[in-house]
């Protein structure tokens, strides 16, 4: 393949957490429909559930009617029976799997939620959480009862999500192509201004894949080692070894 090349991958893209999306809400509406571009005060990746609020979130969220929406991914290590709990004031909804299985929408003081049982296999598995809070004093936990019989805040290494929905390799000529493979092709993309952007949004777990670099002739000019846990957020740089 004529030149030797180097493939490094310089930010990983998984983080562990879930993507925290803050909201300012109205007290004259209701709070299901507020979780809007022209409310969001703050983003952030949280580590885990675990808040106790006497004061704002976040400088640029307010300490009363504000909302957050959490999302990302659920890393489940045993399959098995699983129960989850939100301890919330005021408002919750639990959502796994796109299933509704905590449906704690409204005001209160702190009060503690049970699912009903849920067989999970092992693996990743999406996650959404809503809340919001009216007054000052905010409370939000969740966690889970494992197969194992443990209970507990759900730990920041059981969340993942993925930094941004672009897997990026840096340092390549225009017009250059770039492929991602895993069992089978699964993105491709132009280099543009010295980079290519691999569309990842449907990426929705990490992969373990390997790359294949074209110059603008199509001759393959690069095939990568098997890469673990390839994600949106990924940043690689290739060079000449």
């Amino acid at each position: 393949m004529g030149k030797k090349y180097v493939l490094v991958r310089i930010r990983k893209g998984l983080v562990h957490g879930l993507l925290g999306k803050y909201y300012e809400i109205s007290p004259d509406k209701p709070p299901e429909n507020q979780f809007l571009k022209r409310n969001l005060r703050k983003t952030r990746i949280d580590p885990q559930i675990n808040f106790v609020w006497w004061d704002k979130p976040a400088p640029e969220v307010p300490a009363e009617f504000f909302a957050v929406e959490w999302s990302g991914y659920l890393i489940v290590n045993q399959a098995g029976l699983y129960r989850f709990y939100v301890l919330t004031d005021d408002g919750a909804k639990l959502w796994i799997n796109d299933k509704l299985i905590i449906d704690a929408w409204k005001d209160q003081a702190p009060t503690v939620y049970h699912s009903d049982i849920l067989a999970l296999s092992a693996g990743y598995h999406k996650i959404n959480l809503r809340f919001y809070n009216k007054y000052v004093f905010g409370e939000i936990m969740l966690g889970w009862i494992r197969p194992d019989g443990v209970v507990e805040i759900i730990p920041p290494e059981n969340y993942a999500t993925p930094l941004d929905d672009k897997i990026v390799v840096k340092g390549l000529p225009n017009g250059y192509r770039v492929e991602l493979w895993s069992g089978g092709k699964l993105l491709e993309a132009i280099t543009k201004d010295g980079k290519v952007e691999l569309d990842a949004k449907e990426v929705v777990k990490p992969i373990d894949g390997y790359f294949k670099i074209y110059d603008s002739a199509e001759k393959l000019i690069f095939e990568s080692p098997v890469i673990r846990d390839i994600w949106g957020g990924d940043i690689f740089q290739i060079g000449e070894g």
